[in-house]
């Protein structure tokens, strides 16, 4: 199967896209396609409804495309579990979940390993009404996003797949009240009744601890979808020659990401007047509580973490915690001594710097790691289930995982990020091993930053405005699709910028291929302190790297924020995509394909941090550097203009370390080259009415 689309180029500086402005339309068959696609997620919570893929499904049987499933153990894995029994359709899926876990993938590989579209869609179609809503979810998202031949293919965003994730229970419930009551309560727009329910974060119904002054950053939907789709991408059970993602030297971007995650966090932090990023002991009492108000489809609430949470006096736990720390110890181990073991008892170094592509998949413990998995262990796993403080389960098969156990939701609870800076510590135990970079490591002979100019930096809240149709259920009988009749939308305020612009002077020395990095920090720490950037080099934020051609002499660069590479815009709503496709099957507007709301893409909204009203003194670190081409070349075996990437080994703009130079330490009293430059500035925050007010 090939996408198949109308070709067209568009430059546009308005709205960020993720590494290209290319557009392309989709044609009548690729429409018909992603149509079914955006009807099997509509309502797809509700187990039951008798519109025609129900009539469908009845009277389709998966053993009839046996020869149609290319991988013939894909198959038997699936007819073995589904002769055990799956998981009921009420159940709570948790993918941390070992039997959970195991049932999903093999929902997945059918769908992944389908001959063809035909194949794909009558198996799609039987299986939404006869897995479970949550599994389904992820098997079939995993399925779209790593099939080469479904590139292009929109998903609906998570968080109106799965409104109950990402929406608290009094939105939910309104809603639901709203439906109960009928449509004459709300607000008809052609042919379509419309209710709007406003929201607000958590800390507005109750605030447990100091954290919840950031609930408006760890709770934005924006950002939990892109933590949730990075694991889609790159989730640990999948490996291998099939996926490919080894390519992408997925144990070094693992840490990284990590990095990164805590970097931005940590700039919130200190704009909100919050301190250090607290360390964990799991023998120690856990001042900072959870609660989310979220709740599962079918009414139960997700677990609360109480203030000063003793995990440890739990029997259960308490095995967990004496596990937990053996797996650490092993890993710590490893470093130490420079080497892992492989499940062979073979040696795996960790001697340089690249080893990190091996520590990162071994902490990970995904299915390319080298490392014995049974020795090193989900580290991963337990940790988040001691933190979520849910409960233990008596049967295996059921679970009321908490916040943490599910990609959805994990960013939401403080404890997370303590966690992961945890995990950081293995990061710098490995690098403390390393080299640090000199001088003659990082200069950029004939090549000087002469001076970097940026407008006023301005954060402000608007109202965004998602569609949650899906937390509503309908009649049985329900024929059309409800995208036709009905659209609940829930609003809620999120942190967003002033575009900017960067205006920078260097100078060469010769005509040749450079790349600029960008990346943003605190100038104080959380005490008032001047902290000289390279002392700290894990609280910077990479904002953007990009390739220039530098010619001889003086060399203007000006980059505009919407430029940015690695940020996406707001996701268009679900019925407005949908309408968006029907009005196109119907011979209106055509239906555009591109990267501006990219799954890959980090929200842009969320590019700089909150600031202050009386500014966030920050710093801007700028570096030039030659251009390293990439062992295979960018954009190689993938379409960029309608796919991430994933698995081709050719997404990244060079061959360099990711966040370097701030991926090692630098030499003892080094001091910025030439071709490097820090811009001292403030982030302002204003309210809506003041964000154009001048200097």
């Amino acid at each position: 199967m090939r996408l198949c689309v109308l070709f067209v180029v568009l430059i546009t500086t308005v709205t960020a896209r993720y590494m290209t402005n290319e557009v392309k339309y989709a044609d009548s068959d690729f429409m018909v396609k992603q149509k079914a696609i955006f009807e099997i997620f509509a309502n797809i919570w509700q187990p039951e409804i008798h519109n025609s893929y129900y009539d469908e499904a009845k009277n389709f049987n998966y053993l009839t495309i046996k020869d149609k499933i290319t991988n013939e153990h894909a198959f038997e894995c699936f007819s073995n579990c589904y002769e055990k029994g799956f998981i009921g359709m009420e159940d709570i899926f948790s993918p941390l979940q070992k039997e959970h876990n195991h049932q999903m993938l093999a929902v997945f590989k059918m769908l992944y390993y389908a001959k063809d579209w035909d194949a794909f869609y009558n198996f799609m179609v039987w299986a939404r009404f006869n897995i479970n809503p949550g599994m389904f979810i992820q098997a079939v998202t995993m399925a779209v996003l790593h099939r080469d031949d479904f590139a292009g293919y929109i998903l609906p965003a998570i968080y109106e797949i799965s409104p109950y994730y990402f929406f608290n229970s009094y939105v939910i419930t309104k809603a639901r009240r709203i439906e109960m009551m009928g449509y004459e309560s709300m607000e008809k727009v052609g042919n379509v009744h419309t209710y709007t329910i406003p929201m607000n974060y958590t800390n507005y119904y109750i605030k447990t601890n100091p954290e919840s002054k950031l609930a408006y950053f760890m709770e934005d939907m924006g950002l939990n979808s892109y933590y949730y789709y990075w694991n889609m991408d790159y989730y640990g059970y999948l490996g291998g020659d099939q996926y490919d993602l080894k390519k992408d030297r997925r144990g070094e971007f693992y840490m990284y990401q990590i990095r990164q995650i805590l970097a931005r966090y940590y700039l919130e932090r200190l704009s909100v007047g919050l301190g250090e990023i607290p360390e964990i002991n799991f023998w120690s009492t856990i001042n900072t509580g959870y609660t989310s108000n979220l709740m599962f489809y079918n009414g139960v609430n997700f677990p609360t973490r109480t203030n000063y949470y003793m995990m440890h006096l739990n029997s259960d736990n308490s095995r967990y915690v004496d596990h937990l720390f053996g797996l650490e110890r092993r890993i710590f181990d490893a470093i130490d001594s420079g080497y892992f073991l492989k499940p062979n008892g073979e040696k795996m170094m960790l001697d340089k710097p690249e080893s990190i592509e091996y520590l990162g998949n071994l902490i990970q413990n995904n299915k390319d790691t080298m490392g014995n998995t049974y020795f090193y262990g989900l580290l991963e796993t337990f940790g988040r289930k001691l933190l979520s403080g849910s409960f233990e389960s008596i049967e295996s098969f059921t679970r009321i995982p908490g916040v943490m156990e599910l990609f959805e939701t994990a960013m939401r609870d403080p404890m997370f990020y303590v966690f992961y800076k945890r995990i950081t510590f293995f990061y710098e135990a490995f690098i403390n091993k390393m080299p640090r970079y000199k001088k003659s490591d990082l200069v950029f002979d004939g090549v000087k930053f002469e001076s970097v100019e940026m407008d006023k930096l301005l954060t402000y809240f608007d109202m965004f405005t998602a569609d949650i149709t899906n937390a509503v259920d309908v009649a049985l009988d329900t024929q059309d699709n409800i995208k036709s009749k009905v659209e609940f939308k829930a609003q809620v305020p999120r942190l967003n910028h002033v575009p900017f612009n960067v205006h920078m002077k260097l100078t060469s020395n010769k005509v040749q291929k450079a790349v600029i990095t960008m990346f943003v920090g605190p100038k104080y720490d959380s005490f008032g302190k001047y902290i000289d950037f390279t002392q700290n080099r894990n609280n910077y934020w990479e904002i953007d790297r990009w390739i220039v051609d530098l010619k001889k002499g003086a060399n203007v660069i000006d980059r505009k924020s919407t430029e940015f590479s690695w940020f996406v815009k707001d996701r268009t709503t679900y019925y407005e995509l949908y309408k968006g496709l029907m009005t196109a099957i119907n011979g209106g507007d055509k239906f555009p394909l591109d990267m501006s709301e990219a799954h890959c893409g980090f929200p842009s909204r969320l590019m700089l941090p909150r600031g202050r009203v009386g500014g966030l003194p920050v710093q801007f670190f700028f570096m030039v550097y030659p251009y390293h081409a990439p062992s295979v070349e960018r954009f190689t075996g993938f379409d960029p203009s309608v796919s991430c990437g994933v698995g081709s080994g050719a997404r990244y703009l060079d061959s360099m370390p990711f966040g370097y130079p701030f991926n090692r330490q630098f030499e003892y009293h080094f001091k910025l080259t030439e071709n490097m430059i820090l811009h001292e500035t403030f982030i302002h925050h204003k309210a809506n009415d003041e964000i154009m007010v001048p200097y």
